[in-house]
This record gives C-alpha cells, structure tokens and sequence, in this order.
C-alpha cells in the first residue's frame, strides 16, 4: 500500500503552524489511508530570533526530519511510489530527500506547499539578501518536488516570472490555503459578535507589513480606535476576541501571497480595508481595495453609511475563500494519488 509521510512545520502558537499541525492530521484521514507524520523536537512557542519562524530553531526541526528520513530508508521503510508531502518547501530536505530516492533506486513523490521564497523581493529571505545563492537551491526544489502547491494564482505568477522555467511553471498548482477556518476561529453559524469603533492591525509589525502607513492613516480617521494586535494580545485566544470586536482591518502590505489576518478578521465580521494589489485582487472585492491611501477615511465613512451592501459582499468573499480552503487538501491529494514513478 502506498504510504503518505508528512513532512510537518513546527507549531507555534503565534503563527497558524499550530493550527496546520492539527488540522493536516485531522484532513487526511478522510483521504489517506496510510499516512506518517515526521517532526522534530517540539520546543516550545517563543521566537527568540526571526520573524514567521525561529531561525535557529526551524533548522533543528527540519535537520531533525532529514535524520528521521535518512533513518527510513536505511531500515527499507521506504517503498517505490511512496509519497512526501513538506509543509514547507523551502527546506534543504528536499535535497537530501531527493538524493536518497535516487542512489537507492527508490522512486517516491515529492510535493511541498509554498509560503515564499527570494522569488518575492518584499519576503524576509529577500530583504536578508539570500537572494544572491539561495535562488538557485529553490530551483532545484521546484524541479526536485514531483508537485509544488500555492494558495493563489499570484503567488504562482511570482513564481513564474522570477525562474522563468517551463519545467518548473507545470509542476506548479493552486490550491488555496488548507484551513477549516469556521472550526479555527470557533466562529459558530449566526453568531453576533459586539462590535466598537476599532480597526484592527491584523499583521506582523515587519517592515513588508508597513505598520507605520496604519499609524498615519488612523490619525486621519475620526471616531475610531487604532490597534496594532500583535502589540496588544499574548495568544489566540486574545487575538480573535479583539477581532471579534473590531469593525474594520486594515493592510497596507507590501507582501501577501494569501493573507491569514485579514482572512481570520473577516471571520468574525470585520470589514477588509486593502490595498489593490498582490493576493488582495484576487480574493477581495474591488469595493474593499484602495488605491491611494487617501481614499480609505472616504471608505470606511462610505461603509458606515452602506452597511447591508458592504456586509453581503464581506460574506460572498467570505465564503468563496473558506469553500476553497476547505477542499485545498482534497485538491493536493487528488494530484499526489494519480502521479506514479
């Protein structure tokens, strides 16, 4: 029987790998019938150096799986047609991976799902300046991996148009980003949330988030409350109980191939403010994107006056991204399963 080995990222309270840890688990049941998760050491939630993950720590864990999967084909538990799926492909275990397959004459697919890269100048990797040798490890990533997964059609056009590479370009597939989001956010059918003058900062305070932009327009925006969440909630649980009662949430980023703040604010009934660019113009209606930011005070007052009209289409976006990120994994599984080696 073909077996499915997981490769995970680590969980971390703060980001959604915490939440992707369980709900990967919980989703292939439904569709894997032999399935292998591969960790590292759990640590704990606390970033003591980086931004989305630790640095440090996030190469202990993937060096840590490498070890686990070295230790799977020394012992023959690997078979011909296996399947791997990393979680994050930007990760040098996909070298050795793909290393071991081969010189053990053993062909097993490899898939990753893709967060970013150096192919996004606004990304940490970029701004770090990896770009100048790392561009060419994640060509042989992309090339290695049998499927490669995106959550939107943007994020798969950077891609595309930074290695300019057909063998790379066919290999690669949207499938939303994998999320109950209902389930995540305990957000219940009919559920009326106490809303009050806020608009709520749902991001990093990194320097692609541009968190200064949000302190300068909110000066301009009369009768309401600006907050920054990450300045002000120590988990979760304090997250969405601020989202919960904020009206709006504003981006103004520079980066976003998806957009988890602003999806998990539109949970709970607060109103998206974007820019009209990157993922935004895909998953949100031209109503909720400004091109200048002196239009949105003129936006939010246009809301207020408008609410009915703005809710309905706040649910339709709503909707079309949490139907998609529910069948993301059901999407993955179904090319994984029809390619053989």
């Amino acid at each position: 029987m073909t077996k499915l080995f997981i490769i995970t990222l680590e969980p971390i309270e703060k980001r959604y790998t915490k939440q992707w840890y369980k709900y990967f688990k919980n989703e292939f049941k439904k569709y894997a019938k032999n399935v292998e998760y591969i960790d590292g050491t759990i640590v704990g939630d606390e970033i003591k150096k980086g931004r989305f993950l630790d640095i440090n720590q996030t190469n202990i864990w993937k060096a840590e799986q490498v070890i686990k999967i070295a230790k799977l084909f020394q012992d023959q538990k690997i078979k011909p047609n296996d399947k791997f799926l990393l979680l994050d492909g930007w990760h040098f275990g996909i070298t050795a991976l793909k290393y071991m397959s081969q010189l053990n004459n053993i062909p097993v697919g490899i898939y990753a799902y893709w967060h970013a890269g150096t192919w996004d100048k606004q990304d940490f990797v970029s701004q770090a300046g990896l770009g100048n040798w790392a561009n060419n490890n994640e060509k042989g990533w992309f090339k290695a991996c049998d499927g490669n997964f995106v959550a939107t059609k943007f994020h798969k056009k950077l891609i595309i148009n930074y290695f300019k590479d057909e063998a790379i370009n066919r290999k690669i597939h949207v499938v939303g980003f994998p999320m109950d989001w209902k389930k995540e956010t305990a957000i219940k059918k009919n559920s009326v949330f106490v809303k009050e003058n806020i608009v709520v900062f749902p991001h990093r305070t990194d320097k692609e988030k541009q968190p200064e932009v949000f302190e300068t327009i909110m000066a301009k925006i009369k009768n309401f409350k600006g907050i920054i969440t990450m300045n002000v909630t120590k988990n979760k649980q304090d997250y969405y109980k601020l989202l919960s009662k904020s009206k709006y949430c504003f981006s103004a980023n520079l980066q976003e191939t998806f957009g988890i703040g602003t999806v998990e604010a539109m949970m709970f009934d607060s109103i998206p403010i974007v820019p009209n660019r990157l993922s935004y113009l895909e998953l949100y209606h031209k109503q909720f994107r400004y091109t200048k930011l002196s239009e949105v005070p003129k936006m939010i007052e246009r809301i207020e006056n408008n609410k009915s009209q703005y809710s309905k289409l706040l649910r339709n976006d709503r909707s079309k991204i949490i139907n998609k990120s529910l069948n993301a994994i059901k999407i993955m599984w179904g090319i994984m399963k029809c390619q053989k080696k």
